[in-house]
């Protein structure tokens, strides 16, 4: 028997994935408190399946994640252990694979005295502050800007593999990561790495280091985060040859520039795309309520909402900064091009919920929008009306009769009919109690036997006798029923059980 143990990255992965509730695309319907009531038990159930090579992915839906009003990329959404076995498995070997990263790449840095990976936005701006500095220093630079076609779908993982094996020691771990990695390609509908997991960013940051390489030699100052690349020289030939020569390194390991992304910047436009001084003035004059900064916002929103083509990062700007000040300007601009702002849901809707006057209103047309038959084509919007309604508390008999119609098509997402079950449970009479116990035993999936059963909790029809009962007969429950037996008052709008 192996001596090797995971408990400590378990403990990583476990504080991590929690951290990361409040920002997912894809939240849990209690954000996973049930890992917290009985951790001890579950982490060593989990690493002694890792030690057995039962690394999974057992169970994983795959799910298109808006990327704007038509563009989707494909979330790899995980069982909650499957989820913890990848990470723990990449955290395990996460510093050596760090120690390989050139400092200009700025993307799932691990910060191995913490053991934890920076912020994603603090990340994300170090590094445009990074190359905001480069051309103010040298007026003379030309930028040349790119990224990688469908970059995480098309990595190579017999490739990454090889790159693995010569970056650490570990083999008990490498073994674990190529075969979850390998299953994950041959049971599913999808290739590359899983998207949706910070632990795919690090192996994704070694996979491109070849890049970085060739970027160094050639002389070419450079930023990186993830796929995304900035290049700087005042010579547009050394521009342009240099980004020749990524695209040949790139195709040496199955992968392409996108074409209609890639662009060399002259200095002037350059400083223009990077200068973000308007909005840093903008911010700082919303910090200190400056006199007339409300005005000045709305007018920036209608000057970003006006254009042929949107900036999602200035709308996304806009929006949050809205939120910031409790002003309404923009929520029926929302509300009226919700289809076409998908992938800025969980913006729209934490602004949604900061607007407590608008509430009715707001669930008056979200609930319209629930009640088009179109509305099936975007679950991800489905799935954030619904959490919308259950943190605000309000019952709506449009939008409970959409919840039905989502948690009886077993077609529909999971993801989406897991919150229509919980939206169901919060305000389910007696009657509606039992048939959703009638369809938690007839439910041939796991996690949304688990949703019913947290739906079941908040309607109050979940009593120890059940939670026992089902326990004996799912042992894939036996977390979500211990912790249930504790009469927790769940997140979100959940009731504790007297």
């Amino acid at each position: 028997m192996s001596t090797v143990t995971l408990k400590q990255e378990l403990n990583v992965a476990k504080r991590l994935l929690l951290r990361s509730q409040a920002a997912t695309e894809l939240p849990d319907i209690i954000s996973h408190a049930d890992l917290n009531y009985q951790w001890p038990s579950i982490r060593d159930e989990i690493d002694q399946q890792i030690q057995e090579e039962e690394c999974g992915p057992l169970n994983t839906e795959i799910l298109d994640y808006p990327k704007g009003a038509i563009d989707v990329r494909p979330l790899s959404r995980f069982s909650i252990r499957d989820h913890l076995v990848y990470d723990a498995l990449v955290y395990r070997i996460a510093p050596q694979v760090d120690a390989n990263i050139a400092k200009s790449v700025y993307s799932y840095r691990w910060q191995p005295k913490t053991s934890q990976l920076g912020f994603p936005i603090t990340s994300w701006l170090r590094m445009r502050m990074t190359a905001i500095s480069q051309i103010n220093k040298d007026p003379s630079l030309r930028l040349a800007s790119t990224d990688v076609s469908s970059f995480y779908e098309h990595v190579d993982i017999a490739t990454l593999t090889d790159d693995l094996y010569a970056v650490s020691p570990d083999l008990w771990t490498l073994k674990r990561v190529g075969k979850f990695l390998t299953n994950f390609q041959d049971i599913n509908h999808a290739w590359g790495l899983p998207q949706g997991s910070d632990a795919s960013g690090i192996l994704a940051n070694l996979y491109l280091s070849p890049v970085d390489e060739y970027l160094k030699k050639s002389g070419i100052s450079f930023v990186r985060y993830s796929d995304d690349m900035m290049l700087f020289h005042s010579e547009w030939n050394m521009l342009r040859d240099a980004l020749a020569g990524t695209n040949r390194i790139l195709r040496s390991r199955r992968l392409s520039t996108s074409g209609s992304k890639t662009r060399i910047y002259e200095p002037a436009e350059a400083k223009d795309l990077l200068d973000d001084s308007y909005k840093t003035a903008l911010a700082y004059s919303i910090d200190i309520s400056s006199p007339g900064s409300k005005e000045t916002l709305r007018h920036y929103f209608n000057k970003v909402t006006s254009r042929s083509t949107l900036n999602m990062r200035d709308l996304k700007f806009a929006i949050n900064r809205l939120r910031q000040i409790r002003d309404d300007y923009a929520v029926q601009w929302c509300l009226e091009n919700l289809r076409y702002i998908a992938n800025l849901a969980r913006e729209m809707f934490n602004y949604f919920e900061s607007l407590t006057s608008w509430s009715s209103r707001i669930a008056k047309s979200l609930s319209d929008f629930m009640g088009q038959g179109e509305s099936r084509s975007y679950p991800y919007l489905e799935q954030r009306i619904l959490k919308y309604f259950i943190r605000a508390g309000i019952r709506d008999d449009a939008t409970l009769q959409a919840a039905w119609l989502i948690l009886k098509d077993r077609n529909r997402t999971k993801f989406t009919r897991e919150f229509a079950a919980r939206y169901i449970g919060n305000h389910a009479r007696l009657r509606e109690s039992q048939l959703l116990l009638h369809m938690f035993e007839e439910e041939p999936d796991t996690d949304m036997r688990r949703a019913l059963l947290v739906a079941l909790y908040d309607a109050n029809y979940c009593s120890p006798r059940l939670l026992s009962r089902v326990q004996g007969a799912f042992p894939d429950l036996k977390w979500i029923c211990g912790y249930l037996k504790s009469s927790p008052q769940l997140p979100l709008t959940g009731k504790a059980v007297s």
